[in-house]
């Protein structure tokens, strides 16, 4: 057969040009690999938490110490219970903490640029009623006068959204609005403003913080048996722009959406705040976790989960597992404050009365995704505090750095949030618990190129958190089933704190309950 040139001209320009695709795929791969951020995941411990579920390898034990009062969780229930106990001269405690530092969903971190959030990221200024809240802010020396620190109020820009390609003032998206979801959108807020000025024929404020305060007229109790879709529908609200920032505000919130939130819940939040304002720190609220946390640092324990806790004749026998040490050691007190989430009880407290159980078995928890990302050069962006994309599920990010006076460094840390407000919150726990650090970063990546589309290329690390069980989420009936049933006693001298126990998950109800539960045992 005759040899044809141009078969191996063909044969050898094909060759070369696949060599040379082959030569930049690889080039792209590698560079790709080169620029992509490393990620971690942080925390929180979730073997430890998930070792709850099992017996105790070696049970019993005589106790090695002897405490008036143990206080089980260090979040910021815990913390503000033992706080308040030593405030009043009572020593004979002990705090006891599953992770390896207390803080619970107030937790922080730190990099090279400072201090971040890894959940609880502000706390709205408290009203006259919050007067817990109040003394420790004032301790904190943040309120002076009735005045708060300008320091610690949130700095202009506060609130941006990204809205048809370009960034508008506030959250509430009024840019390219209608006429009927502009009106729509200012009929609701005028009717917010109206019911923060409602008094029920108790004397009380309708909604108010802390929640144990507000209303019990039925005029306003009948709204949480339906839920937030519904109040809205019932009330001519049709806006789909409306629908957007009401899911917005009830997934910062709550962890949930209007279709799965009691009606009360939203309205609770829109009405118990009179002219709040935010107060912020790099750290976010593990500025107050770190300052409580101090108050008390004798008293604390960490790295210890309670694993099993028997009623006795003289009070309770706790039996603890000591993650530092690796070992079991037991405790007795008289007293016992349980703040840590509920949905653990049935697992360490066998002799759990039936009716509580019941009640917490009724609890649902909301799972959050926390990434934050040191970006460099991004200062050229001139972000807000609070910055947040229309029409996404996704909660934004927010700022670390933006307190900080005079001209900011070019690397900034944002904090992303993402609450996962699905009905099932099993599977989207299941689903949480199964990402990577690396599909969780993209996750975030994806989300936060809408906005910003040349931010993977100046990320310079990511860490993610993931809140298997971040917040109490207030579905239809939630009030009502606190209002039925005392969710505050689990035994004799055995007290629930936890913001679970209110059913909102937020700063003010956590020290509350831990506050209450104190007082208590200080009346005994």
């Amino acid at each position: 057969m005759a040899h044809d040139d141009r078969q191996d001209i063909s044969r050898r320009g094909f060759l070369a040009g696949l060599g040379a695709l082959l030569a930049i795929a690889a080039g792209f791969i590698t560079f790709s690999i080169r620029r992509r951020p490393p990620a971690a995941l942080i925390g929180p411990a979730v073997d430890r938490g998930h070792a709850l579920r099992q017996p105790l390898s070696s049970p019993g034990g005589k106790a090695s110490a002897n405490f008036e009062t143990v206080i089980i969780g260090g979040g910021i229930s815990g913390l503000s219970a033992a706080w308040y106990l030593q405030k009043h001269g009572y020593r004979n405690f002990r705090l006891f903490e599953l992770e390896n530092r207390t803080g619970g969903n107030a937790q922080w971190g730190e990099n090279r640029v400072g201090r971040y959030p890894w959940g609880a990221h502000y706390l709205p200024t408290p009203g006259n009623d919050a007067v817990y809240v109040r003394e420790l802010l004032t301790e904190m020396g943040v309120l002076k006068e009735r005045k708060f620190s300008e320091e610690v109020l949130v700095h202009e820009p506060e609130e941006r959204l990204y809205i048809y390609g370009t960034w508008q003032t506030g959250l509430v998206p009024w840019f390219g609005a209608r006429e009927k979801d502009r009106e729509e959108m200012q009929r609701f807020l005028l009717s917010m403003a109206d019911l923060k000025k409602a008094r029920g024929n108790d004397g009380r404020r309708a909604f108010n913080i802390p929640l144990a305060l507000s209303s019990r007229d039925e005029r306003f109790t009948r709204f949480d048996k339906i839920s937030a879709a519904a109040y809205l529908a019932g009330h001519n609200f049709s806006s789909q722009r409306l629908a957007w920032y009401i899911d917005y505000v009830l997934r910062d919130e709550y962890g949930s959406n209007r279709h799965n939130t009691s009606a009360w819940a939203m309205l609770h939040y829109f009405a118990a705040r009179s002219d709040a304002h935010n107060l912020v720190w790099p750290e976010g609220n593990g500025r107050i976790a770190e300052y409580l946390q101090n108050t008390i640092l004798e008293r604390i324990q960490p790295a210890t989960a309670v694993r099993l806790i028997e009623k006795t004749a003289s009070g309770y026998h706790l039996q603890l597992t000591d993650f530092q040490k690796q070992s079991t050691i037991a405790v007795m007190a008289k007293n016992v404050i349980f703040a840590a989430p509920k949905f653990v009880l049935p697992y360490v407290y066998p002799a759990l009365p039936a009716e509580v159980k019941a009640n917490v078995a009724a609890y649902v928890y909301s799972p959050w995704l926390t990434v934050n990302l040191l970006v460099n050069h991004f200062a050229p962006h001139e972000p807000a505090w609070d910055n947040v994309s229309y029409g996404s599920k996704s909660l934004g990010y927010v700022v670390a750095e933006h307190q900080k006076p005079g001209k900011l460094p070019h690397a900034r840390t944002l904090t992303f949030f993402h609450a996962f407000d699905d009905d099932d919150t099993l599977m989207s726990r299941r689903h949480l618990l199964s990402l990577s650090a690396h599909d969780a970063a993209e996750f975030a990546l994806t989300e936060l190129r809408r906005p910003h589309p040349d931010i993977a290329e100046n990320v310079e690390d990511i860490g993610i958190y993931r809140w298997a069980h971040a917040m109490i989420r207030p579905q239809p009936g939630f009030l009502s089933a606190r209002m039925a049933a005392d969710h505050t006693t689990i035994d004799t001298q055995f007290y629930a704190a936890h913001s679970d126990v209110s059913g909102m998950s937020n700063f003010e109800e956590a020290q509350y309950r831990g506050i209450e539960a104190a007082r208590r045992i200080l009346s005994k």
